[in-house]
């Protein structure tokens, strides 16, 4: 194998970080292997190491599925009125439907824990599943 240099190697790392620190990000928060605040935290870090300015806005896309088309649409309805931009569309699994809820922050455990709180009410009242976030890094 041939050695790199720094500068390659780093160059070459800095996407395969950005796509483990989206994955861990969705999966940490939404599958219960750690508690929410604990997994939102992780994830944060994660994003400082990777270089993420946490004091600028990211761009957060938060995931929720509903076994019905109806149910995900009054899911999103509700985080529209919560400030969110959203779409709803066919999920990954047939018969599963996505709501797709967008917000511009600035990214901090605090706030996620407050949305997790929010995004609980709106599960009990609306049913789904909450199945965590993502965003990308900012310099």
């Amino acid at each position: 194998m041939e050695k790199m240099n720094i500068r390659q190697s780093a160059t070459m790392r800095y996407p395969i970080l950005l796509l483990f620190i989206i994955i861990v990000g969705v999966l940490m928060s939404g599958c219960g292997l750690l508690d929410s605040g604990a997994s939102d935290q992780a994830t944060l870090d994660a994003l400082l190491e990777a270089g993420s300015d946490l004091s600028k806005v990211h761009p957060f896309d938060f995931y929720f599925y509903h076994d019905e088309q109806l149910g995900a649409q009054q899911l999103c309805a509700a985080l529209r009125d919560q400030g969110f931009q959203v779409s709803v569309r066919s999920g990954a699994i047939e018969g599963e439907w996505l709501c797709l809820a967008s917000q511009n922050m600035v990214p901090s455990n605090d706030r996620l824990t407050k949305l997790s709180s929010v995004f609980n009410e709106l599960i009990d009242q609306y049913g789904g599943e909450y199945d965590g976030w993502e965003t990308i890094v900012i310099p």
